[in-house]
C-alpha cells in the first residue's frame, strides 16, 4: 500500500539498504508499540508492530522510522556494539586479574581453598557483587548518558527531515498507550532512563524548531 511505498522511499532517501518490511503481531502479547530494524550489510529489514500501526497514523509512522533510521545513519548501532563489547571485555579482564586472589576469597570465609580451586560460579558472584558493583554503577551511568544523547540526536535527525511535528504527536500517542512516565523526577530519570522522558524530548524538538525559524 501507500505506507509501504513511503517507507521504501524514506529508506532510499537515506540510502538505507531495505530489502524486506515486516509487521509483527505484537498485540497478541502486549499493547506495547515499537518499530525496529535488523540485518547485516546490504540486507536490512524493518519490523513494525501491529499495535504501532493502530495507534498512530501513516505520517507519524514515517517520522518514527525517521528516528530509528537516524540511529543507523548516525552510527549509533555500531557505537552501541563497541560500547557493549568494551564493557564486557573490561569486566572479564578485571575478573581474570582477581580470579586467583586468595585474599578475596578469605575475606568471605573461603580460608581453606586456593584461588584456583574456587568454583568459577562462586568467583564470578563474589567479583560482580563486590569489586565490580561500584564500577558497574559508574559505567552504567555513563552508558545511560550516552544512550540519552543518541536519542536526542535521532530525534533531531528525524526533525531535520521535516517531520518534527509528526514525530512529536506520534511520541505522545505511543507514550500514552504504553503508559510511559512523561515527566518523572529529573534526577531519577538522568540516572535510570536510557531514553529521555517525553517532556524533555518534546522540549528539545520545540527549542530546535525555534532556532531554525
Amino acid at each position: 500500500g501507500e505506507l509501504k511505498t513511503r517507507i521504501y522511499a524514506l529508506a532510499d532517501r537515506l540510502k538505507f539498504p531495505l530489502t524486506k518490511l515486516f509487521m509483527m503481531d505484537g498485540s497478541k502479547r502486549s499493547s506495547h508499540s515499537n518499530a525496529f530494524m535488523f540485518g547485516f550489510g546490504r540486507n536490512k529489514r524493518i519490523v513494525l508492530f501491529d499495535t504501532l500501526m493502530e495507534q498512530v497514523d501513516d505520517d507519524e509512522i514515517i517520522a518514527i522510522l525517521g528516528h530509528e533510521l537516524g540511529h543507523w545513519k548516525l552510527g549509533h548501532t555500531l557505537a552501541n556494539l563497541f560500547v557493549t563489547q568494551s564493557y564486557m571485555g573490561a569486566a572479564f579482564y578485571s575478573f581474570s586479574l582477581c580470579y586467583t586472589s586468595n585474599g578475596l576469597y578469605r575475606a568471605f570465609g573461603f580460608d581453606d581453598m586456593a584461588g584456583t580451586n574456587i568454583p568459577t560460579i562462586i568467583a564470578l558472584l563474589l567479583f560482580f557483587q563486590t569489586i565490580w558493583a561500584p564500577v558497574d554503577k559508574i559505567l552504567s551511568f555513563a552508558t545511560t548518558l550516552f544512550s540519552r544523547y543518541n536519542e536526542f540526536a535521532a530525534d533531531t535527525f528525524s526533525a531535520d527531515l521535516g517531520m518534527s511535528a509528526e514525530l512529536q504527536t506520534g511520541l505522545c500517542k505511543i507514550s500514552l498507550e504504553n503508559l510511559g512516565a512523561m515527566c518523572p523526577d529529573p534526577w531519577y530519570a538522568v540516572y535510570h532512563y536510557s531514553h529521555p522522558p517525553l517532556v524533555e524530548r518534546l522540549s528539545a524538538m520545540m527549542e530546535s524548531e525555534k532556532k531554525t525559524k
